[in-house]
């Protein structure tokens, strides 16, 4: 049975939610990018992210912290997760700079664009590991490891120009949000 979340007196399943929220966060980072942000620059620097990506990690991270206070009643879940989210989205950042090498063959993209979607969300889901032990089980993080190396994939589009870039953003972060909430799915049984 799906874990359920309840907003407004209605029961949702998690998935759904969070896949939902991760959609809002999408559509949020592609249409309120920052051009010049650098009255961010000090927060940036905490999570060793230029100010005009902080927006992106901070979007997905309110999405994934209410979507997982929402399945878990757990009000830590907001902070907690805001700030992990925003290290995993750094984390992702600095592994796809560090595997491209700035040499932009397809080899180095490519593996930069699995690795940094599969860090993203590794880390994104561990932290939401914290709060329900549904997502400690090794086959709910691999398939959000999975997922999201497949989806960072649009990360290797973008930069080749076969897509819009920010489809990334728009695709990458419903998807692993609902692996995430699929994950809650087993919290029923074992939270």
């Amino acid at each position: 049975m799906a874990s359920t979340v309840s907003i407004g007196g209605r029961h949702l399943r998690a998935d759904v939610t969070m896949a939902g929220l991760g959609l809002i966060s999408g559509l949020l980072s592609i249409s309120l990018a920052l051009e010049s942000a650098s009255w961010l620059q000090p927060v940036a620097n905490l999570f060793g992210l230029v100010p005009e990506l902080m927006p992106i990690g901070f979007y997905f991270g309110v999405a994934v912290a209410l979507g997982i206070w929402l399945a878990t009643g757990n009000l830590w879940a907001i902070p907690v997760l805001l700030v992990t989210t925003m290290y995993a989205w750094s984390a992702a950042i600095q592994v796809a700079i560090r595997l491209q090498r700035n040499s932009g063959d397809d080899p180095h993209l490519i593996a930069a664009s699995l690795a940094a979607g599969a860090v993203g969300a590794t880390l994104t889901h561990l932290g939401c590991a914290v709060f329900s032990r549904s997502l400690r089980r090794p086959l709910a993080i691999a398939v959000t490891c999975v997922v999201g190396a497949v989806a960072g994939m649009l990360f290797y589009l973008g930069e080749r120009r076969y897509i819009d870039a920010r489809l990334l953003y728009l695709a990458w972060q419903p998807a692993v949000a609902f692996c995430i909430g699929m994950g809650l799915a087993g919290r029923s049984r074992d939270a």
